[in-house]
């Protein structure tokens, strides 16, 4: 059987020019989440993340937690499966949804105000704002050619299961809000609609655990955060 545990990133650069940064609460929510699982007794056979560097330097941080003495730790591989989808795939839709979508506009307009006053509700107006993205870019399916299409991010990411062994293992991922629904959703057997709500409330550096064996996918826990205070979670 396979334990696999999910990690969403800790908190990225959203009010700045590069979103694939952490910020310096998205370090320490990483290196907590490490402290965490080093104080529960977490060990990890291999250990993965999905390429961006957001995702590399928190579990960068994570394994700094880490006793040394852990029986395996080998280096970090980049599996394809756990990477987010291409924010080109947003700007593109952005810009032609901001014209002629009056809604969208002004949820827009109410996110660029947010980000750049670092406001309180940023996580929820983003959480809005990608909510309206994504569904155009389901809506599209593989007609959307301008990047990664939705069903070939559904694809590619749900090609995690594929990780199932019969041998017993533990493996570490972290990854983002996006393959983490679509992984939850996979395993629940949940719709698309009901699967992509998910990550409305999916905290950074959240822990989600399933265990794989052959076609089973039980699903341990979601969302859980269990190393940080309320104040220090966020959502973006």
């Amino acid at each position: 059987m396979t334990e696999l545990v999910l990690i969403r990133h800790g908190q990225a650069n959203s009010a700045g020019e590069n979103y694939d940064e952490l910020t310096e609460a998205g370090r320490e929510q990483a290196r907590k989440v490490g402290a965490w699982l080093a104080t529960s007794g977490y060990t990890f056979d291999r250990v993965l993340h999905g390429g961006l560097k957001r995702q590399a330097e928190t579990l960068e941080l994570i394994l700094g937690k880490m006793p040394k003495t852990a029986p395996v730790f080998s280096a970090a591989e980049i599996h394809p499966a756990l990477a987010e989808f291409d924010l080109k795939i947003f700007y593109t839709l952005a810009a032609e949804m901001r014209h002629g979508n009056a809604g969208f506009a002004e949820v827009l307009k109410a996110w660029n105000k947010a980000r750049h006053s670092d406001s309180t509700d940023k996580g929820d107006i983003f959480k809005q704002l990608m909510g309206l993205v994504i569904g155009e870019w389901t809506r599209r399916g593989e007609s959307f050619t301008a990047a990664e299409s939705f069903p070939a991010f559904q694809r590619r990411v749900l090609s995690v299961f594929e990780l199932a062994s019969p041998a017993p293992q533990r493996i570490l991922a972290v990854t983002s809000g996006g393959p983490i629904s679509l992984i939850v959703g996979g395993a629940l057997g949940l719709g698309t609609a009901e699967t992509l709500g998910l990550i409305r409330r999916i905290y950074n550096t959240s822990i989600h655990h399933l265990a794989l064996k052959d076609v089973r996918r039980d699903l341990v826990c979601f969302n859980a955060v269990p190393h940080l205070a309320l104040g220090a979670r966020t959502l973006v």
